[in-house]
């Protein structure tokens, strides 16, 4: 156990600092504009990189559509959204509802993504599925239900975006 907590604390480390350059890289993106007036399309907003993401594109004037799985959530994203920054300076989010998980709706949901301004300049793919547990023990069935949030729902987005 000792030897596993020794080989643990590096690779905590190098992914605590990969996490901290990543939101460093983005913060220095927003203060150069880089962002501002670009279609930003984040998928499972609601949780928490999918909300931070949401806070500071909004803040960097991106317009930003928003997807999740929960409509109650995704308003009270919206509302804090909107209440945190200038109106002036920042456009309301779009929001839609999306289930990766569900492939069969995913070129509609494309299809009012693309209705909302037209194009998309970012898609951040935050949404997927998790599942705790020894994989031995996973059934067959909850690894296609896992490769289809995980893989072909973002692909198929993607592809129906572009």
């Amino acid at each position: 156990m000792g030897i596993l907590a020794v080989l643990a604390l590096p690779l905590l480390l190098i992914g605590i600092s990969g996490v901290i350059y990543i939101y460093q890289s983005v913060r220095w993106f927003l203060s150069k504009s880089a962002v501002q007036n670009k279609v930003v399309v984040i998928t499972d907003a609601i949780s928490g990189l999918g909300k931070e993401c949401s806070r500071v594109f909004h803040t960097g004037g991106a317009r930003l559509v928003l997807c999740g799985r929960t409509w109650e959530k995704l308003e009270a994203l919206y509302d804090a959204l909107v209440s945190t920054a200038a109106p002036s300076m920042t456009y309301a989010p779009k929001l839609i509802l999306l289930d990766i998980s569900d492939i069969n709706c995913i070129r509609d949901v494309a299809k009012e993504i693309l209705n909302c301004y037209g194009c998309v300049d970012i898609l951040i793919n935050n949404a997927s599925r998790k599942v705790k547990g020894a994989v031995q023990s996973i059934s067959l069935q909850l690894d296609k239900k896992i490769m289809g949030a995980n893989y072909f729902g973002p692909i198929t987005l993607a592809k129906g975006i572009l």
